[in-house]
C-alpha cells in the first residue's frame, strides 16, 4: 500500500468533508434567514421562500454525513501515519 495515496485520500476526504459543511451551513443559515423575518411583506417573503428550496432536515443529514466523513478521513491519516512509523522502527 502507498503511504502517501493513503495520505492524499485522507486529505481528499477532509477537504470534501470542509466543503460539504460549509455548503450545508450556508444553506441552514439562508433557510432561518427565510423563517425568520417577519411577515411585513407577505408577496416578498413567499417568493424568498419559493426561490430558496433548502429542507432543514437534509441539510442537517448533510452536516452529519460530512462529520462522518471527516472523522474516517482522520483515521486514515492516523492509520497511515502509523504505518509509516512502523515501517520505520522495523527498518531500524
Amino acid at each position: 500500500m502507498d503511504v502517501r495515496s493513503a495520505y492524499h485520500s485522507g486529505l481528499a476526504g477532509l477537504q470534501n468533508a470542509s466543503a460539504q459543511l460549509t455548503s450545508s451551513s450556508v444553506n441552514i443559515a439562508q433557510t432561518a434567514g427565510v423563517e425568520g423575518r417577519t411577515i411585513e411583506n407577505q408577496e416578498n417573503v413567499a417568493l424568498s421562500a419559493e426561490q430558496s428550496p433548502v429542507s432543514l432536515t437534509t441539510e442537517l443529514v448533510n452536516l452529519k454525513v460530512a462529520e462522518f466523513q471527516a472523522k474516517s478521513s482522520a483515521k486514515v491519516i492516523t492509520t497511515a501515519d502509523e504505518m509509516v512509523g512502523t515501517l520505520i522502527n522495523t527498518s531500524v
